[in-house]
């Protein structure tokens, strides 16, 4: 005869298998988006830097020159660009791409 008490734990045992299998796929998926973020944010980095570099060789004249204040509001400015231009497919360099491509596997 069957034991309802054993049938119970079994559903009870198959469902928390399911629950963890599907907490892992979504760690899996966190764990991808994290890297797209971290690549993104890489390529950011590179960008920003490759705008200070443009910015250092353009001279400017102490009459048309915002002191300090410029100097700060350049620097933000560059970050939001850099930002801006790696996050999206079209204008992004490519470099989160490969980094991501490379590093999927590791993770």
């Amino acid at each position: 005869m069957i034991n309802p008490t054993d049938i119970s734990a079994s559903m009870f045992n198959l469902q928390g298998k399911k629950l963890e299998e599907l907490s892992g796929a979504d760690k899996n998926k966190m764990d991808d988006e994290k890297l797209k973020k971290t690549a993104q944010d890489f390529e950011a980095v590179f960008l920003n830097k490759f705008l200070e570099t443009i910015n250092s060789t353009v001279e400017r004249s102490e009459e048309f020159s915002g002191g300090r204040g410029e100097e700060m509001f350049r620097s933000m400015m560059n970050e939001e660009i850099a930002k801006n231009i790696a996050s999206t497919p079209q204008t992004s360099l490519g470099f989160a791409q490969q980094i991501y491509e490379q590093m999927k596997d590791r993770i």
